[in-house]
């Protein structure tokens, strides 16, 4: 709504059984089950041209802190502020989370109880007519206040520019394009200068008539942190149809990697940079962080996904993933080939209201010794995995301001 103000609350609940998640298990490996949860109250606030929001948040596992112990818990997931200029540009600053198309370069991972958050200044434009939608991002990350000098030290990116576009047709069309340069701190002690790799690529979606398909092409280069050349793609395609109550897609990606050939002193391997991968290659997270969770050896994921709405208020979802490496490694002593195994997905879900959502979740890997070699564990053990998860997100109050 325009010029009201609004406070939201956020209750999230997820009991977790792991054997296998992330990892394979090994033979002297025991069943894991915690309780994770997350808190939210957010604040909004849109009023003339100037629009705010306030996301404060608790994220904790069930007993990870002695009692009677004072330890700081809240953190700011989001804290920005935007004012409206003219001919349609917007300004917006501070701490906000940066999702984009379908997150697969930039997203919130909200999955996590600890989403991806950034620093960052945003120059927004929007053009209702035509259609058009443009911003421009920019940050710079510093780990205190120096009286000298930029050194970072974190595990962050140091800096971070960014553009994105997107145009929208008739008939369920659209085409965006994103630019991203993220500039790391040097890791290696010959060349202390910031590197950098740039990081660009169309997208093209559709959806019209109960058909929907994706199209996305990206190209990286530049010099990563340890001062490799960098010459890399990602390619992802996905198709589906949409009958009735049931919808079949296929789709498949494919992120270039090093081969037995690639030079040490280059890097064909592609960095989805801060991207929410847990919604595309599998709910157990083997490929969460690309390119280490591939072993710097690219990733093809040729996949089905199937959705049945049982009614209007429980959705069933299926996903299969097949996981392959871009490329084998035939040096030392074990040869390591393309196919490291299969993986299925299944999740129930209940939207009662749409205050209350729960999840119901069950997971297998089936992994080959190619898995092993890759992710240390025994692929003959079970692996999988499995979630209950509640999420409760009342409005506590609203107010709209008069004309």
């Amino acid at each position: 709504q325009e010029n009201s103000f609004s406070i939201t609350g956020q209750y999230r609940v997820r009991p977790e059984l792991r054997h296998g998640y992330k990892t394979l298990a090994a033979d002297t490996a025991k069943t894991a089950f915690f309780v994770g949860q997350r808190g939210r109250l957010i604040f909004d606030f849109k009023k003339d041209k100037i629009s705010s929001k306030i996301s404060i948040q608790d994220s904790r596992t069930w007993g990870d802190e002695e009692q009677k112990k004072d330890l700081s818990g809240l953190q700011v997931n989001e804290f920005w502020v935007e004012f409206g200029l003219q001919k349609g540009f917007s300004l917006k600053m501070g701490r906000q989370e940066l999702a984009y198309d379908d997150h697969r370069l930039l997203g919130n991972l909200d999955w996590a109880n600890l989403t991806i958050s950034h620093d960052a200044l945003l120059l927004k434009y929007a053009d209702a007519k035509k259609k058009i939608k443009w911003h421009l991002g920019v940050a710079f990350n510093q780990n205190g206040e120096p009286l000298f000098g930029t050194t970072y030290t974190l595990k962050n990116y140091k800096t971070l520019g960014f553009s994105w576009i997107k145009k929208e047709f008739d008939k369920g069309h659209s085409l965006s394009g994103m630019a991203i340069i993220n500039g790391m701190a040097s890791t290696t002690v010959a060349s202390k200068k910031m590197k950098a790799t740039c990081t660009f690529g169309p997208l093209y979606n559709y959806y019209n008539k109960g058909v929907k398909a994706v199209l996305g092409v990206y190209y990286q280069g530049g010099k990563t942190d340890n001062n490799l050349d960098v010459s890399a793609f990602m390619l992802n395609a996905y198709a589906e149809k949409k009958i009735k109550r049931t919808s079949i897609g296929l789709g498949v990606d494919y992120l270039s990697g090093n081969s037995d050939n690639t030079l040490n002193t280059k890097s064909k391997n592609f960095n989805t940079l801060y991207a929410t991968n847990h919604k595309f290659y599998g709910y157990m997270d083997y490929f969460l962080n690309i390119p280490v969770d591939a072993k710097e050896r690219g990733l093809l994921n040729p996949y089905l996904r199937c959705s049945y709405a049982a009614s209007k208020t429980t959705v069933l979802n299926l996903d299969l993933h097949q996981f392959l490496s871009a490329n084998e490694n035939k040096k030392g002593a074990n040869k390591i080939g393309k196919n490291m195994g299969a993986e299925v997905d299944a999740v129930m879900e209940y939207r009662p209201s749409a205050v209350i959502n729960l999840q119901l979740g069950y997971s297998m890997m089936f992994a080959t010794n190619n898995m092993e070699y890759i992710k240390g564990g025994n692929n003959s053990n079970y692996n999988g995995w499995a979630f209950l998860m509640l999420k409760v997100t009342p409005v506590l109050f609203t107010h709209e301001f008069k004309n």
